[in-house]
């Protein structure tokens, strides 16, 4: 299957809607209930693109198969050389194709080249999909929290996987907050 990953655009905005929006309404993977308007997910977009990329992966005719993109892990100093990254593929795309990989190598790239040194994903304890996933791709638990989240009437718990993306001796992120990264 031929693929063209680029940069997020507020066109896409509609596209990530729908995909997130399955997610949301039918699954555990996603721990929201309610889909943000495609408005919030343009202004999304332009928030994170400030900061981290924001990435669509696109068949040949140009449709969105699914994004990834990163964020802060928590509001204090200290973390900042830390993400929490996310990706998710159209329900309908085809699997086993390399998709999945392909998105999630080249933010891991990206985030690298910026200076990031640690790569989290946070994952329903029983998806066990996107945990074999982290673990092809070379991240390791570092944790597990039980019964944190409550969705469709049922209790679940996460997991936190990382992977070291960086040198820890090079202190510099190079993203320049006027223009983005």
């Amino acid at each position: 299957m031929n693929y063209t990953i680029r940069d997020a655009e507020l066109s896409d905005g509609a596209a990530i809607h729908d995909i997130y929006g399955y997610y949301a309404k039918n699954t555990f993977v996603t721990f929201t209930e309610d889909n943000p308007s495609v408005e919030e997910y343009e202004q999304a977009i332009i928030t994170t693109k400030r900061e981290y990329p924001y990435l669509v992966i696109c068949d040949d005719n140009g449709k969105v198969m699914g994004m990834a993109y990163a964020g802060r892990i928590r509001h204090h100093d200290a973390y900042r050389y830390s993400v929490e990254a996310t990706i998710y593929l159209d329900h309908k795309a085809p699997g086993h194709t390399g998709l999945g990989k392909a998105l999630y190598t080249e933010l891991e790239s990206r985030l690298a080249a910026i200076g990031y040194k640690y790569m989290y994903g946070v994952i329903t304890e029983d998806n066990y999909a996107s945990i074999a996933f982290h673990e092809k791709l070379g991240f390791h638990k570092v944790g597990h929290f039980t019964n944190i989240g409550y969705k469709f009437g049922q209790w679940k718990g996460i997991v936190w996987y990382r992977k070291q993306i960086g040198s820890l001796e090079d202190m510099t992120l190079n993203i320049d907050y006027e223009k983005g990264i």
